[in-house]
């Protein structure tokens, strides 16, 4: 096979086109060339040879020189090996990422159909994961109205009360049960926990400095919560949220509902005139 033809049979096994190969070839053989001359010299037809060597460009094989007509050259061997890997592994993680994200979406969409064809069992009877703590809050409105016995709210600080206190004004006056465990601060008792009580909720304050869980339970069917992680394991500072979910699988609600009334019958009662027992 003639040196040319085998400079050309490796130049596509790198992941240059017949064309590419062609071009970066009668590059090599002069100092620079128009368009028009390398048409001339290889079968790239006069329609293709611009976008032919705008890919060499691209790739790093070739670059321009400015003038009047265009002129080309090839970059020195050592330099287009750099240039060319720089390429590839820009294009393999652009498209790494476009099917990562095109993958999290087939996820999303087989999974339900896996889990009850293979698990026999729905995929939102186990997790349905919600987008950020706002989707949280608004499937919390959603859930509290449709309660006919029990509310039960385990959260750090009620900073997110008055996303629902209509909600939960409403089932109170209705006669369900509304436990909430949360940590009191001065600034939250002076905020929220008396219109609490006064709204007929029971309150109480857990005893652990820090809990990890945040979440609402309705009627022992519907759990929306949260798990949280902290960057400092003594003092809980800068916690970072993971992502929030809604369940109805009785497993997890059974997980969640013990470790909540456990805590409640340990929690400090907290009492009509805003002290602790």
């Amino acid at each position: 096979m003639p040196p040319a033809a085998q400079m050309m049979e490796s130049l596509k096994r790198t992941g240059l086109t017949t064309y590419e190969s062609e071009a970066y070839v009668a590059l090599l053989s002069k100092r620079e060339l128009t368009a028009e001359e390398i048409s001339r010299m290889t079968s790239v037809p006069l329609t293709r040879v611009y976008g032919t060597l705008e890919q060499l460009v691209q790739k790093g094989f070739a670059r321009i020189v400015q003038g009047r007509p265009k002129r080309f050259l090839a970059l020195p061997p050592d330099q287009a090996k750099r240039e060319y890997l720089g390429y590839l592994r820009r294009s393999f993680e652009t498209n790494l990422a476009s099917i990562d994200a095109n993958m999290r979406y087939l996820q999303r969409e087989v999974e339900p159909l896996y889990f009850e064809s293979h698990l026999q069992v729905k995929a939102e009877e186990l997790l349905q994961p919600l987008e950020n703590l706002s989707t949280m809050e608004k499937k919390t409105k959603e859930a509290i109205p449709t309660a006919s016995q029990e509310i039960a709210v385990s959260t750090a600080l009620f900073t997110w009360f008055t996303k629902v206190k209509a909600e939960l004004r409403s089932v109170l006056k209705n006669g369900i049960r509304v436990r909430i465990l949360m940590q009191v601060s001065q600034s939250q008792m002076r905020k929220h926990l008396g219109e609490l009580i006064s709204l007929g909720a029971q309150v109480r304050e857990t005893r652990e400095p820090w809990h990890p869980v945040r979440g609402t339970l309705v009627d022992n069917r519907d759990l929306i919560f949260l798990i949280w992680a902290a960057e400092e394991t003594e003092r809980h500072w800068n916690p970072i949220v993971y992502t929030p979910h809604y369940t109805r699988n009785p497993g997890l609600i059974r997980v969640f509902r013990e470790s909540f009334d456990f805590r409640w019958n340990n929690a400090k009662r907290i009492l009509p005139g805003l002290t602790t027992k």
